[in-house]
């Protein structure tokens, strides 16, 4: 089965923008990928899908059929495409690619909090899954919220106990002391823990440290790759991770 790899984040983290790069990255390297969008919602795509679930299933339809809002639409949506998950892996099964690139909803929650996500993921390919979680580097710059990213991101690996790579998105946003600073917590949660107490003691800060000694106990997550779509920053390491995943890092024939 080819693998399919499943790019999940919160709104704005970057998961259009790195499946396309990521694709171009491939291509470049004589390596093969198709890309399938999941989101029913999305106005503009960076890349031409392959497969697109907004031929059969789109947010504007929805709004008109259902007589909803945009919110109440999405909802909808993400339940009407288990519909078409057989359909869509018929597609998907046609291609001799290396790998399936899957651009899902731009709101995390409709892809990782509902049923219908779970029975998707299955129907797509019960075997040969992973999922890249991309943390938004805008979003991870003080202590107390790259805690709660974390966290965040645990709860979605607990929804679908896949291979989980973590990925700091849209670095080249960053300043060089902010990418430093997150690197550092990234490397020793010892640092990110004095970091925490280097606040004012607020009840956030409280709690953030009390959900870091509790989850990252575990090294479930382990470290996140740094990347950029627009440097092209990671992707090589996106690559092998996928490589020793599905292929015990064996690389990939040149096409």
């Amino acid at each position: 089965m080819i693998p399919r790899v499943y790019f999940v984040g919160t709104a704005g983290s970057g998961k259009s923008s790195l499946v396309n790069s990521f694709k171009e990255w491939m291509e470049n390297m004589n390596y093969d990928a198709i890309t399938v969008n999941l989101d029913p919602g999305a106005e503009f795509l960076p890349y031409t899908p392959d497969i697109d679930i907004r031929e059969t299933v789109s947010l504007e339809s929805v709004m008109q059929n259902y007589n909803l809002g945009p919110n109440g639409a999405q909802i909808v949506a993400a339940d009407l495409m288990i519909q078409e998950a057989e359909r869509i892996k018929e597609l998907i099964d046609s291609y001799d690619s290396d790998y399936i690139l899957i651009d899902t909803p731009g709101q995390l929650e409709l892809f990782a909090f509902r049923s219908s996500s779970t029975q998707l993921v299955d129907t797509l390919g019960a075997e040969s899954n992973t999922i890249v979680y991309l943390l938004d580097s805008v979003l991870v710059k003080t202590p107390e919220s790259y805690v709660s990213s974390r966290f965040l991101a645990m709860s979605v690996m607990t929804r679908f106990y896949l291979p989980f790579l973590t990925v700091v998105s849209k670095t080249d946003l960053l300043e060089p002391e902010e990418k430093k600073r997150i690197a550092r917590w990234n490397r020793n949660k010892n640092e990110l823990i004095t970091d925490l107490r280097a606040q004012s003691a607020t009840l956030n800060v409280q709690l953030s440290e009390a959900i870091l000694e509790s989850s990252e106990s575990l090294n479930i997550l382990g470290e996140s790759i740094f990347s950029s779509s627009e440097s092209e920053e990671g992707l090589e390491d996106i690559y092998n991770f996928l490589q020793k995943i599905f292929f015990g890092s064996d690389d990939l024939e040149k096409r």
